[in-house]
């Protein structure tokens, strides 16, 4: 059944992304007092997503959430959830302007960081949950 669920997911990721570096390149990008209503919040993910990675490769998921308490999983599941549309505003909202030109190329970083997210989701509900 998980094998089916990854079958499912890695088309609905490339999907997702990819419609959603098109709405922030040619949608939010026009808007400049919307851009820093969303780069915050992007690096604010980002950099858990940073921390939550380093922390379960360090000392994997159960003593990460034994450290941590309930709150770890909440910080993972936002980190899964708004990964890829954080990276997506950093690159293409950022104001040097290379990502908003070659969209493309953030099309290709976020469909990557999004499948990693998805396969690191699996590994870290493994760890938690066993295997259903």
């Amino acid at each position: 059944m998980e094998l089916l669920g990854l079958a499912l997911a890695i088309p609905a990721v490339v999907v997702a992304n990819v419609c959603y570096v098109l709405l922030v390149r040619f949608g939010f990008h026009r808007f400049p007092k919307l851009r820093r209503w969303l780069l915050w919040p992007s690096y604010l993910v980002l950099g858990g997503a940073i921390i939550e990675i380093a922390l379960v490769a360090a000392i994997g998921a159960l003593r990460a959430r034994t450290l941590i308490g309930p709150t770890f999983l909440a910080v993972h599941l936002v980190v899964f959830l708004l990964g890829a549309p954080s990276l997506a505003n950093a690159l293409v909202l950022s104001r040097h302007g290379f990502w908003a030109k070659r969209w493309y190329l953030a099309v290709v970083m976020c469909c990557a960081f999004g499948l990693f997210l998805v396969f690191f989701q699996v590994s870290v509900g493994e760890a938690l949950d066993g295997v259903l």
